[in-house]
């Protein structure tokens, strides 16, 4: 935490309670731990800010945060008085973190600490949102930035606007994934999947347990399989396919599509590029 240095000690004509023109007010902070006796059920909520969640005890969760001044009208009591009285909801084993009306002038980084099994939804309007190892269920949506959501055992629903997405499972769920103009690398995938980006590459590992949807109007997409079993119909519009693995049953005289059986069969995987190269290994 950087250290809060006295406005009127430096400026002693300042109005008082106001930063003069120009000045950046001191950044606050706060931590909140909350005993959990249930499953938690959270909610963050970020105007702007970046919303980092890593695994905590089974029966805790710890929420801190940092408050800065997004410019020079957000004064040291403004941000002192957020750290003190934080946008903390609490009924049971529900939670909520952050407020649905955006704080003017004001940016909170959030670092919250969880159980592995908790039940996460989490939005950011500017900033990044970054999940090591925690939620069954996720939902995450930002408006201008990135998401990363690693080692995730359950059903994923991730959304940018403006930003990549990166997304590796530890277990098997639904995963569903779209940006309006960013890449997505999604890893060790074992369930279905839909997959999609205006403007961006692709790419996918994993085992489809269920039908694979991908699509980006103009990226490369990469998707590797190994010895998993699927039915493939891959096709671009301007670019090539073409794959390292036989396709049982392929007609090889279009070079911009490619249909078949891999390994024998499987779930259907459907790969849609409007301009761009797909790989399949």
């Amino acid at each position: 935490m950087i250290g809060r240095i006295s406005v009127l000690a430096l400026f002693t004509f300042a109005p008082f309670g106001l930063a003069p023109f120009g000045a950046q007010a001191a950044e606050q902070s706060f931590t909140r731990t909350i005993n959990l006796r249930d499953r938690l059920d959270l909610t963050i909520v970020s105007g702007a800010g970046n919303i980092q969640i890593s695994q905590g005890p089974a029966d805790r969760l710890r929420i801190t945060g940092h408050v800065k001044a997004n410019d020079w009208r957000a004064t040291d009591d403004r941000l002192r008085d957020i750290a003190t009285s934080p946008p903390i909801w609490q009924d049971r084993n529900v939670v909520r973190v952050g407020s649905t009306v955006e704080l003017a002038h004001v940016i909170i980084d959030y670092q919250i600490e969880a159980p592995a099994d908790s039940i996460i939804q989490a939005s950011s309007s500017i900033g990044d949102i970054f999940d090591e190892g925690v939620g069954l269920n996720v939902h995450f949506i930002t408006g201008s930035g990135n998401i990363h959501a690693i080692g995730l055992g359950g059903s994923i629903d991730v959304r940018s606007k403006e930003g990549d997405i990166e997304v590796a499972q530890s277990g098997q769920g639904e995963v569903n994934t779209v940006t309006g103009t960013g890449n997505l690398e999604l890893r060790n995938l074992h369930g279905a999947l839909r997959a999609a980006t205006s403007a961006g590459s692709i790419k996918v590992s994993g085992v489809p347990a269920g039908d694979w949807a991908v699509q980006t109007g103009k990226g490369d997409v990469e998707l590797t399989l190994g010895n998993a079993a699927c039915t493939i119909d891959a096709q671009t519009g301007a670019g090539l396919v073409r794959s390292d693995l036989r396709v049982e049953g392929a007609n090889g005289s279009d070079p911009r599509h490619l249909a078949g059986r891999i390994n024998g069969g499987g779930h259907n995987v459907i790969l849609q590029v409007g301009e761009g190269d797909i790989r399949i290994h």
